[in-house]
């Protein structure tokens, strides 16, 4: 006798039904595509290999390398704000030291291993503004005036 379960398996598999629950299960499902290119995440993770590096590094957002020029940006908008005002409200002293102080500054992030180039690019736009600040007020007090030279009329 010939088996009949062997026949109408077969004739089931060729019927549309069972072939689509057959293909529709998991294991023979193809894999999804992701939806971001792979070159993109290959680029992601390198920049978070990056980000993760920096972090932890010497001069990172851990350390007072990064913290103390971030403070001392706020001498920068403060002598920026200033260049509204007259020039005779400007400190003359505390111009000279804040440019003493930028330059001696500017000297120490350059020396200093590992270089702290954000605490030099801090005190360099600092000495920048404090240099005007100081030029307005020699301004101001007639320092910077030309001489005008007088020629005797006969």
């Amino acid at each position: 006798m010939k088996s009949t379960s062997g026949n109408l398996f077969f004739k089931l598999y060729r019927t549309s039904v069972v072939s689509k629950l057959l293909v529709s299960h998991r294991f023979f499902r193809p894999k999804p595509t992701s939806p971001v290119p792979l070159p993109l995440i290959a680029g992601m993770k390198s920049i978070m290999s990056f980000f993760r590096t920096y972090l932890n590094s010497p001069v990172g957002p851990k350390t007072t390398h990064f913290w103390g020029p971030v403070a001392n940006w706020g001498f920068v908008a403060a002598a920026m704000a200033d260049l509204e005002k007259p020039p005779e409200m400007v400190s003359g002293n505390m111009t000279a030291v804040m440019c003493v102080y930028s330059a001696l500054c500017m000297r120490f992030a350059w020396m200093i291993r590992p270089r702290n180039y954000l605490l030099l690019g801090c005190h360099a736009s600092n000495e920048t503004v404090q240099l005007y600040q100081l030029s307005r007020w020699a301004r101001g007090q007639g320092y910077l005036q030309q001489k005008e030279e007088t020629t005797p009329s006969n």
